[in-house]
């Protein structure tokens, strides 16, 4: 019994010793902040964002590597389609009420009447009865002549979508081409020599 009763106070004794040693290390704790230097909050926003900035900047270098995982990496063909451009606002499409000038080096016949040369606003319009189309000639607001068009897929190779064009056809008609957001129409029309 004797020797189990040294046996536990070895044991019970030995670690006291050991961690005693632990104890001396914290002496000095009360003394740990002696010396150092109080920051301002401006120092401390400083270094909130430049943690701030180091974390955008890794999330910016793993979306660039989802996009070019995505579009294969390179440059695309097309600039516009770069994923680093910006997009462009798109202007909606509008109806052109105005009209489109048009130049008549002729005298054209419309109805039996004669139509001086000059500059006219030309509008085209679907009737709503009939549904026919038909090109009207303006000269200042008063309607000069009224004739009726066809209406045709073809936007004859224009780069906009309103344009008017006379175009010459044989000796005694002229063609006249027109395009807008809601019908491409031509219309043949009789003209007169001087």
């Amino acid at each position: 019994m004797k020797r189990f009763f040294v046996f536990i106070l070895i044991f019970s004794v030995i670690p006291a010793f050991v961690y005693a040693d632990d104890w001396d290390n914290f002496s000095g704790v009360e003394h740990a902040w002696d010396g150092q230097k109080s920051i301002t909050n401006k120092e401390f926003e400083q270094a909130i964002d430049t943690l701030e900035g180091k974390k955008k900047k890794k999330e910016e270098k793993q979306r660039k590597k989802k996009i070019k995982k995505i579009s294969g990496g390179g440059e695309s063909l097309h600039p516009d389609l770069n994923p680093e451009s910006e997009i462009k606002s798109l202007t909606p499409l509008k109806e052109n009420e105005d009209g489109m000038l048009l130049n008549v080096p002729v005298h054209m016949v419309i109805n039996q009447e004669v139509l001086d040369k000059g500059f006219y606003k030309v509008i085209g319009e679907r009737d709503k009865k009939d549904k026919n189309i038909y090109l009207l000639f303006y000269q200042s607001q008063f309607l000069k002549g009224r004739v009726k068009a066809n209406e045709t897929k073809d936007d004859y190779d224009k780069d906009t979508i309103d344009f008017v064009e006379l175009i010459p056809y044989n000796d005694k008609y002229v063609k006249i081409i027109f395009g807008s957001l809601d019908f491409n129409a031509y219309a043949f029309v009789k003209y007169q020599r001087d």
